[in-house]
């Protein structure tokens, strides 16, 4: 007796059916004299299908099914009907066409890729508009990552259309709840992880599976207008979110990684720097000069500090403080990271030739009295900025160097003349951000033994150059009370909530004129500048540990507070000092000269394994220190010390190690997180080589 299958029967049947309708749109398209397409192994660009709205392709039996610049790929059921000419006509005068004809079922493929993309509602210029009940209820009941984290999940497990659209509004809600400044989504071998960045530090939130992460990704992409189907190279975009009246701009970052793509995106709350000058943490006595220096009509003021120090804020704090309907404020930034209302912001465009250099030219133009230049990095905008602050203008902006003291040496190497420099210069700012602790939990305890020292050599550094602690309500005989960071619901058990600055500033005095005829180094200029009575940075950290702001765990992460220095190795006889908190502090008597090559090559190991252990701590300095002590040798003892058979040789090498070594201090300073190790290796295998 034969047996039948049914399901494989119904297969055969339908797989016929199929056959016979491509046959039939094949022939029909001959005589409309269209070519005929197969959409069911055609990739459908998503990037494509939403330059028509679902309901419009549905009803004009249409679908945009790929795009390449301004040529754009069609299928349609037939060209004659009404509503698809309207809609072929109006993208005729956008795009060039190519009409395909197809079938049913091809057109259906194409409309099913509408539910990845069709949920989230897309206005012109990238705007994310997720609804704002669902936010403001996600806000209302969501105030720790644990919450948000329980809302995820509730999400992932159930299986409905919406479930990409309801991930993004938890993921976002939750994010600016909790006052993330950014979402990190990072693929895994098995799963993907979602962190937030909260008050600077990374927090696990929750674990996403690949399939709901492929979708978000793409929506992400989508809103970002990325092209979704290239993975394999880095991309950048961003989109807004319109919530609370309000538009808050995302910024976001897709790269490549080994189980997918990485993407972070910067949450640009413009709630996040309506933060007054007088709550940013500054000092009374430094608060009291800058306020002085940013009322005067012209100089310059420049902010330094590492990626994520809140330059901006501050820089923007100093805007609106002085900001009047009497004030003409222009801005040159990259990105327009937040806009200010009344003032003249403007985005540099480098690709149209509108840099910093450019766009500060053609500031001046525009008869401004304030204006800020997101960044000072090459020759042209110092020299350019510089004038301008000499000719009735005031100038802010910012730096990429360690602290205060590396301002005037910094733009001295651009090419800025020292003398002009004297004139122009009015204040070098240094900053670095805290956490405070959670006024809800946090508890006093007498510091221990180790801090006590610390803190005690700090402030005996500070009496020493003639500052008067007493001003801020500390002393060296004082009981040591500190605060404990233990963490509680309001900080989501971290121990902190919010963050605060540490400042240090060199005001342009007449030593410090006196000390720009002599071209001076970071050094130098942090020597006299220590006379001025101002707090540097670890004692302006310490006083907040001891205000009970912040803990000492904090200030250390920032700023190093131990007795730091490569003591120069010009001199071979003396002992060689290294104290570093995260470092191994070998103290040797160097008999030969030989053992100076040696000592550096040991430095460098101890770095490298330093930094391959903990990538996230600032080694700027260190980098510094290092550079400098080969200029020191190079100088002092010429290339024959590393090799007296091959100077020519070493010489050669010399300048090799140390562009890498400039390059790499330059990358860091950019950004304190870029993974050192490797390059570190590089240079100690290269000065290794030197040697032979």
């Amino acid at each position: 007796m034969p047996q039948f299958n049914d399901v494989e029967q119904d297969k055969k049947i339908d797989e016929i059916k199929r056959r016979e309708e491509e046959s039939f749109v094949e022939r029909i398209s001959a005589k409309f004299k269209l070519p005929y397409i197969d959409l069911s192994g055609v990739n459908i660009e998503t990037d494509a299908l939403i330059l028509i709205d679902e309901e419009t392709a549905r009803r004009a039996q249409i679908a945009a099914f790929k795009r390449i610049g301004t040529d754009l790929y069609l299928a349609v059921k037939s060209p004659n009907l009404p509503e698809t000419k309207k809609v072929l006509d109006s993208l005729d005068q956008k795009y060039a066409l190519g009409i395909h004809m197809v079938s049913d079922r091809s057109l259906e493929k194409a409309w099913d890729r509408y539910q990845d993309v069709s949920k989230a509602q897309l206005t012109q210029g990238g705007m994310l508009d997720i609804s704002e009940e669902e936010l403001a209820e996600i806000a209302a009941t969501v105030h720790t990552n644990e919450e948000v984290a329980i809302k995820i999940q509730e999400v992932l497990q159930n299986e409905h259309t919406k479930k990409i659209t309801e991930l993004m509004e938890v993921i976002f809600g939750g994010a600016i709840a909790t006052k993330a400044s950014d979402i990190h989504i990072e693929a895994q071998n098995e799963q993907v992880r979602l962190r937030y960045r909260q008050d600077g530090v990374l927090q696990d939130i929750a674990n996403i599976d690949h399939e709901s992460y492929a979708k978000l990704l793409s929506r992400i992409k989508l809103l970002s207008e990325m092209k979704l189907t290239q993975n394999s190279n880095a991309q950048d975009g961003r989109f807004t979110i319109d919530f609370d009246e309000k538009e808050i701009e995302v910024r976001v970052s897709v790269i490549p990684s080994a189980y997918g793509e990485s993407f972070v995106m910067r949450i640009l709350n413009p709630d996040g720097i309506k933060v007054g000058i007088e709550k940013l943490g500054i000092e009374p006595k430094l608060y009291e000069i800058l306020l002085r220096e940013i009322k005067k009509p012209n100089g310059m003021i420049l902010t330094t500090g590492p990626t994520g120090s809140g330059k901006t804020t501050t820089l923007y704090s100093f805007l609106r403080k002085v900001y009047n309907p009497e004030v003409k404020i222009l801005t040159i930034e990259d990105p327009i990271e937040y806009h200010l209302e009344g003032i003249s912001q403007t985005q540099v465009k480098r690709e149209k030739g509108y840099d910093f250099q450019s766009g500060l030219r053609a500031a001046l133009r525009q008869d401004p009295d304030i204006v800020m230049v997101g960044e000072i990095r090459d020759k042209e905008t110092a020299t350019i900025a510089v004038n301008a602050s000499l000719t009735g203008h005031l100038v802010l902006s910012t730096l990429h160097t360690n602290g205060a003291a590396g301002v005037i040496p910094r733009l001295i190497d651009l090419g800025v003349s020292p003398q002009i420099l004297a004139a122009a210069l009015s204040v070098s700012l240094a900053q670095r951000l805290v956490r405070k602790v959670c006024s809800n939990c946090s508890t006093e305890v007498e510091a221990s033994e180790q801090e006590k020292h610390t803190i005690t050599e700090v402030l005996k550094r500070a009496l020493e150059n003639g500052k008067k602690i007493s001003d801020y309500g500390v002393s060296l005989d004082q009981k040591m009370i500190v605060a404990k960071a233990n963490g509680c619901e309001t900080c989501n058990n971290t121990g902190y909530k919010g963050r605060i600055g540490i400042f240090e500033a060199i005001i342009t005095d007449e030593r410090i004129e006196e000390l720009l005829n002599k071209k001076p180094s970071e050094q130098e200029v942090r020597k006299v500048a220590e006379q001025q009575g101002l707090l540097n940075m670890a004692e302006d950290g310490v006083i907040k540990i001891l205000n009970k702001v912040t803990t000492l765990e904090e200030v250390q992460s920032v700023v190093d507070l131990e007795i730091k220095k490569i003591v120069s190795l010009s001199e071979p006889k003396q002992d060689l000092i290294v104290k570093e908190p995260n470092l191994p502090s070998p103290k040797m008597v160097v008999p030969e000269d030989s053992m100076e090559i040696t000592f550096l090559l040991e430095y460098l190991q101890q770095l490298e394994n330093q930094q391959a252990i903990n990538p996230d701590v600032d080694v700027s300095e260190k980098i510094h220190d290092l550079e400098h002590t080969i200029i020191t040798i190079m100088r002092h003892k010429g290339p024959e010390h590393f090799n007296p058979n091959k100077p020519q040789k070493v010489q050669s090498r010399m300048n090799n190690v140390m562009k890498d070594i400039a390059e790499l201090k330059d990358h860091h300073m950019m950004n304190t997180s870029l993974q050192t190790a490797p390059k570190l290796k590089q240079i100690r295998e290269d000065l290794q080589e030197v040697m032979q």
